[in-house]
């Protein structure tokens, strides 16, 4: 679909009054988003993990218009990435037929030959080794999508490969979860921000990232001015520009950061003895994982621990002022309830997992948990992937709803709820990501579905498993909305797959709610959903 003049003038227009004020705010909930639309069918933005609530406008069999949900979380509010849905869905490169590749080219095949030549393959290198196929997915999928496969190949199949690329962004958060409270998933919501009175902020851009829930912010410290707001970042973005206190450091050190916060809570007597006393325990790791061998200790053996963090020590290290590091902590401690939230800079980094386990040690220490606005949350970068490869069990070491391979009842709990023999599920994790892709460039792996990601782009160190994916000895299907993609491009064979619209299912946010996105178009060409090729392709493999 081309831009129209007017929504090209409109577009750059509320792009530009963002930008004029170092802004990329959401369009306000007057914005005259219903230009050319019959109906308005209810929805779920699937841009970022904030999951705003949405209205999407149909006319004459497309999508011409997004808007959003006044009775949805984000109370009517969409960012511009939001609003420019539409145009994307009818770009010029959306893929509308099957591709095989012939040679250094691709030509148009049926779906019925792309489907007999995939099965064929998956096929006969599972009756060598049903270790040697897998399937990388996403948290862009769709919930059932990712249920189905991990259900299709560790129940039905056999092998535990399958993951998804949230292993890359969130995995650090989820084991940063299950490692302090024993769950995956932040306990908090969004309605926390408007109990908190202290935001700690770190590893996070929200104004780019996560513009509606910054404007919620925005909101709560223009209307009560005792909110204080504390940015930790080596970059002094549009969020540090906004902050009472804006801590920089080095890139990599803000551990140092933390365990300091921590030594000034703990020497000026600002923790709180009776929710440490009633509610916690002290563990520490005595041999690395995984999983790690971990030992119980004590709050006295914590105490001498922290004592080297000091705030001096932190500002050798990190290069933050000593007395940036006292005054965060004493507005962390002493507000009546505080904050967290973090992104990627927390998570895809070295020692992701320890720098979520600190944060989530200063609300312990403080007390500032599990009350209206006290909480970490961490900020999910993609639509589902709290929703699908967690919850749904996908990733190549868990089961659906947070059980995990490696344990027994777990194991035996879902072959009775899918009713497949005892030890059909096999005890060993499955090949992660990067093991994923290590295994199919060494050509242990012989066949691989990749699905609603891009991995030949996001991969670290991409260039080396590109060429493991344009190996000539295995066989790579990639289900994508546009091509050429980084990873299509090296594909064996492209399947057209239908997006957000073009299909129905839940994704499942940041703070853990599930939201059904109804179907409001036919799919462009012949372009089909994801969950239909999965269930023909295990229908025909099985």
């Amino acid at each position: 679909m081309e831009l129209t003049r007017r929504q090209l003038l409109k577009f750059s227009a509320a792009l530009a009054a963002a930008s004029a004020i170092g802004l990329d705010l959401p369009v306000p909930k007057e914005a005259d988003a219903a230009a050319g639309a019959d109906k308005w069918i209810k929805g779920v933005c699937r841009y970022c993990g904030a999951g705003c609530g949405v209205y999407v406008g149909v006319s004459k069999g497309k999508v011409v218009a997004v808007k959003g949900d006044k009775d949805n979380w984000n109370k009517g509010y969409v960012c511009l990435k939001g609003l420019l849905l539409p145009p994307i869905l009818y770009a010029q490169d959306r893929l509308k037929y099957p591709l095989l590749r012939k040679g250094d080219k691709f030509e148009r095949i049926s779906w019925k030959e792309a489907m007999d030549l995939m099965v064929s393959k998956f096929s006969d290198a599972y009756k060598k080794n049903p270790d040697s196929i897998a399937y990388y997915g996403s948290g862009q999928s769709y919930t059932e999508e990712s249920y189905f496969m991990g259900k299709l190949f560790k129940a039905g199949l056999g092998t535990n490969n399958t993951d998804g690329n949230p292993r890359l962004c969130m995995a650090s958060a989820a084991v940063g979860y299950v490692t302090t409270f024993g769950k995956d998933e932040p306990m908090g919501a969004y309605d926390d921000l408007y109990h908190a009175d202290c935001f700690f902020l770190i590893g996070s851009n929200m104004p780019e990232a996560h513009p509606v829930l910054y404007r919620i912010l925005r909101e709560q410290k223009d209307k009560r001015k005792d909110v204080k707001i504390i940015v930790a970042d080596p970059r002094k973005t549009e969020l540090g520009r906004k902050a009472d206190l804006f801590m920089s450091f080095n890139p990599g050190t803000d551990l140092a950061i933390l365990n300091a916060m921590a030594h000034v809570i703990v020497k000026e007597g600002m923790y709180n003895k009776d929710f440490i006393n009633r509610h916690t325990v002290f563990k520490k790791v005595v041999a690395p994982g995984p999983p790690p061998k971990v030992e119980k200790t004590s709050w006295d053996e914590f105490v001498k621990f922290i004592e080297q963090f000091t705030p001096e020590m932190a500002e050798k290290v990190s290069g933050c002022p000593k007395e940036s590091i006292m005054k965060a902590a004493r507005w962390f401690a002493q507000s009546r309830a505080t904050m967290s939230m973090w992104c990627m800079g927390l998570n895809q980094r070295t020692r992701g997992v320890w720098a979520n386990n600190l944060v989530h040690n200063l609300h312990l220490l403080t007390g500032q948990i599990c009350r209206p606005g006290a909480t970490p949350f961490s900020l999910t970068g993609q639509p589902n992937a709290c929703g699908g490869v967690r919850d749904g069990g996908l990733l190549a070491h868990l089961l659906p709803y947070g059980r995990v391979i490696a344990n027994e009842k777990d194991r035996d709990d879902m072959e009775r709820f899918w009713g497949v023999p005892k030890g059909r599920i096999q005890a060993k994790p499955g090949l992660t990501a990067v093991e994923m892709f290590q295994a199919f460039g060494k050509n242990d792996l012989k066949a691989l579905w990749i699905a609603c990601t891009n991995p030949g782009q996001s991969l670290p160190n991409v260039g080396e498993y590109r060429k493991g994916m344009a190996g000539k000895d295995t066989f790579l299907v990639v289900s994508e909305a546009y091509h050429p993609s980084k990873t299509s491009e090296l594909a064996d064979l492209v399947l057209p797959a239908a997006l957000w619209v073009e299909k129905e299912g839940v994704y499942g946010q940041s703070e853990r709610r599930y939201q059904l996105l109804e179907k409001c178009v036919e799919p462009i060409g012949e372009a089909r959903p994801d969950f239909e090729v999965m269930c023909e392709f295990g229908r025909k493999l099985l």
